[in-house]
């Protein structure tokens, strides 16, 4: 509590405010086209609801096993920022686009030919298994594009530049929502138009955020060693595998929920496909103060600054637990309005009500792992990320293994709130190992 009694201070609050504002309706943005996509398909079948899910959470295992992307170039970018460092800063941007090239490239022919017996672990229902596999093959040629694009927002927010960076992914998923309504609903091409529309627009968003890059990067001659960018990828690879890491089991987590939900009927793996875009909805959101915290305190880590760093901690954590409560009371009493907006489909509607009280209550439990995610990505802590992950999975797979076979989905749901929960908690009881300017 003396940190609170004597770090107060609310120039903070102002400034957490400036930066996130901009990136919770950025974030927003990505969970609302996941709502958007479903409804859509809610109102053709309940085999598209759960190919969507599943189809959506296999890419988003592989593409955010890679978002250390935009986490790493955000905490070194606004780090290098912080001390005037040009050229950490074309140092990182460089190695980060050559990497994250390669690996996109790489994972396309890895995915397809791993696709049909990933997908046979999660559903034995042959036509939520072939919609799943189309809507994969279209989607897994936009790699490129998605990785090039993590690099392009870390950029952008490490150098403080939120509302660029908002530009960039509303016109995304704008694009995106247009697309997905020509293709998918006027043309009729249902999943598949909703995954070309997808494709479509991500990459027409890198061809925007590389004049964003490009506008913004500072000019600096680059010498011969500079340009040699081997030792850096080196670098990164070496710094980002803690991230890897965590952000794998992160998604290895809602990969197990999507596939024991679907274990337990079509109708259970549809209800929780909405129930977990509503669940990313509130991530997204939130995620907007961690994302503020990861660049002012990436900004006073590179000096040292301690002082500050618990200032914009308590700040940012304090706004985060607000709009959490924020969260919790709009649930509480707009849930059912909200679920007749995303389907028509009475017995997804019945499902759904069923379980909806865990996400009423998430966001209050789950806020305080987004908001310690960014302070410990600021300080590039990520070996505390990586430990205090491996700690809690552990304790959702014990969790799952008590509370499913008795609880059935309402287990389910306890186990991954429990997984979100302990995240937080974890995080804030290493919050001294910030202290630590190495």
């Amino acid at each position: 509590m003396h940190y609170i009694k004597n770090y107060i201070d609310f120039k903070y609050y102002k400034l957490v405010i400036s930066i996130a504002i901009p990136m919770i309706i950025s974030n927003i943005s990505t969970p609302l086209l996941g709502i958007i996509d479903t409804s859509i398909i809610g109102r053709i079948s309940i085999e598209q609801i759960g190919a969507i899910a599943i189809g959506s959470s296999f890419l988003s295992f592989l593409y955010f096993c890679f978002s250390f992307f935009r986490m790493g170039t955000t905490g070194l970018i606004a780090q290098a920022r912080g001390i005037n460092n040009i050229n950490a800063v074309h140092s990182v941007i460089k190695s980060n686009f050559f990497l994250a090239l390669f690996i996109s490239i790489v994972c396309i022919p890895i995915v397809l030919l791993l696709k049909d017996f990933l997908l046979s672990i999660y559903t034995s229902d042959s036509l939520i298994y072939y919609h799943a596999s189309s809507y994969i093959n279209i989607r897994i040629f936009g790699a490129p594009a998605t990785f090039i694009n993590f690099v392009i927002f870390g950029f952008l927010l490490g150098s403080k530049k939120p509302w660029d960076l908002l530009k960039l992914v509303l016109f995304i998923n704008l694009l995106n929502i247009i697309l997905d309504i020509y293709l998918g609903l006027y043309l009729n091409m249902q999943l598949k138009g909703i995954a070309y529309g997808t494709l479509i627009s991500e990459y027409l968003g890198s061809m925007l955020g590389l004049y964003y890059i490009k506008k913004y990067l500072p000019r600096v001659d680059i010498n011969s060693k500079t340009a040699l960018i081997k030792n850096n990828i080196i670098s990164i690879i070496k710094s980002n595998m803690n991230l890897f890491i965590r952000t794998a089991l992160i998604l290895t987590s809602i990969l197990m929920f999507t596939a024991i939900g679907s274990r337990l009927g079509n109708t259970i793996l549809a209800a929780n496909a909405i129930l977990i875009m509503l669940q990313m909805f509130i991530s997204y959101s939130l995620d907007g103060f961690a994302q503020a915290a990861e660049v002012l305190i990436g900004n006073e880590y590179s000096k040292k600054n301690k002082d500050k760093i618990i200032k914009i901690t308590i700040a940012s954590g304090i706004i985060s637990f607000l709009f959490a409560l924020i969260y919790f009371l709009f649930f509480y009493l707009f849930i059912n309005n909200i679920l007749i907006l995303m389907t028509s489909i009475e017995s997804v509607i019945y499902e759904i009500q069923k379980y909806s009280i865990w996400i009423i209550i998430s966001p209050l439990i789950s806020f305080l792992s987004f908001h310690m995610d960014g302070v410990f990505i600021g300080a590039n802590k990520t070996k505390v990320m990586r430990d205090t992950v491996i700690i809690s999975f552990i304790i959702f797979i014990i969790s799952l293994y008590i509370f499913v076979p008795i609880y059935e989905n309402h287990g389910l749901w306890l186990s991954f709130l429990l997984f979100l929960f302990f995240r937080g908690i974890l995080l804030l009881s290493k919050f001294s190992k910030i202290w630590k300017f190495s």
